[in-house]
């Protein structure tokens, strides 16, 4: 019985001790858990989106509902480069541009600290960075043609088909009072006019693309520089009205008359001479001015052949003889009509075909005086038939 009694007190001794030890554990652990006072977690930030840019990237990060946090610390490059941002809580948006990066894929570490250093859990996001190799994949749309207006006041731009994915076109130019001005042309958009534009001044232009919705800036090929022509503008045919001298050819007949060559109509008929070679016809252009320039049509049922004109002369005169005489016209110019693939008469090319169907220009010598009346002196014609065809013709001048 003793013995029994015994054993029990051990028992009892043994646990007394145990609860003591444990007791005093725990008290000691959860004290040293709140040396230095308690753990603060500011709020972290609720959402991040990397926005993509050129060679670098924004990160637009939106802030929680912790007013005491202070500032963003982002960490890249396996954290061993990172920027403070201070915090403004006027806006819900924390917006940071992190430059000078190499094009790939990266991922950003984000704290939010309070004023007495505190740091949040971690916020990891992931973004990509565009740079050359990206660049390189993109094309300039295709500027097709560069027209002036017939008044010359205004430059039309006329396109080529946009690529996919384009949105847009950028143009600067300068306006003819010297103004710098920029537009971007919709991908939709087939011809964009100009509406005044400084002779001679540089034009440039590039397309614009954004490599994902996300990107803050958009991308673009190098730049393409073009030069814009100078001043020119054509005469208005509404003035031209033909003048008949005494020496001058009269119409052929059948329909082919002398005001068909200032019409604006390029199909024929146009106007025809009687069976008279050489031969000239006067007009006059309602107006004195300059020539730069001029173009002549041949009928499109006879390119380069037939009766169609191959040489000719220009005239101008201000005061010409009504007899019909020549001493009152002073020479313009000889023009031969060019056949660009220089085959036999009646075997013509396509590239024959455009090149006529465009009209054939001509080139008046600078210094050209300026002539109200115009004198072409038809020599002759590549058929070598008995009279001569013109479908139209236009004159242009650089006087304002």
């Amino acid at each position: 019985m003793k013995t029994n009694i015994n054993i029990a007190l051990l028992i009892i001794a043994i646990l007394a001790v145990t609860v003591a030890t444990c007791t005093k554990t725990k008290s000691d652990s959860y004290k040293e858990y709140l040396k230095g006072g308690e753990i603060v977690y500011p709020g972290r930030v609720d959402t991040v989106i990397v926005e993509a840019g050129y060679k670098r990237v924004q990160l637009a990060s939106v802030l929680g509902n912790d007013p005491l946090v202070t500032r963003l610390r982002i960490f890249w490059n396996n954290q061993t480069d990172s920027v403070d941002v201070a915090v403004d809580h006027t806006k819900d948006t924390v917006r940071v541009v992190i430059p000078n990066l190499i094009e790939g894929n990266y991922n950003f570490i984000i704290y939010t600290f309070d004023k007495n250093g505190n740091k949040s859990v971690i916020f990891n996001v992931t973004g990509t960075v565009y740079g050359d190799s990206y660049v390189g994949s993109l094309a300039n749309r295709t500027l097709k043609t560069v027209t002036q207006s017939k008044n010359g006041l205004q430059i039309q731009l006329t396109w080529g088909e946009a690529a996919a994915g384009e949105l847009g076109t950028e143009v600067n130019y300068v306006a003819e009072d010297g103004t710098a001005k920029k537009i971007v042309v919709p991908s939709t958009e087939a011809v964009t006019t100009l509406p005044n534009y400084k002779e001679q001044s540089k034009l440039t232009y590039r397309s614009l693309y954004k490599p994902d919705s996300t990107a803050f800036e958009n991308f673009s090929p190098a730049a393409v520089e073009i030069t814009l022509p100078l001043f020119e503008r054509e005469l208005d045919k509404a003035g031209f009205k033909l003048v008949n001298l005494t020496t001058d050819v009269q119409e052929g007949g059948y329909g082919w008359l002398q005001q068909y060559m200032w019409d604006e109509k390029y199909n024929p008929p146009g106007f025809a001479t009687r069976n008279q070679v050489p031969c000239w016809f006067t007009i006059d252009a309602g107006q004195s001015a300059a020539l730069s320039r001029f173009k002549v049509w041949q009928a499109n049922d006879r390119l380069y052949q037939l009766e169609s004109v191959k040489t000719f002369e220009l005239y101008g005169s201000n005061a010409p003889n009504a007899d019909g005489t020549w001493d009152s016209w002073t020479k313009i110019g000889e023009y031969t009509s060019i056949k660009p693939s220089g085959q036999p008469v009646g075997q013509n090319t396509q590239a024959d075909i455009d090149y006529a169907k465009a009209g054939e220009e001509f080139i008046a010598p600078a210094g050209t005086q300026a002539y109200r009346y115009y004198r072409f002196k038809l020599l002759t014609n590549w058929g070598n038939r008995p009279f001569m065809t013109i479908e139209e013709f236009t004159l242009y001048t650089r006087d304002r």
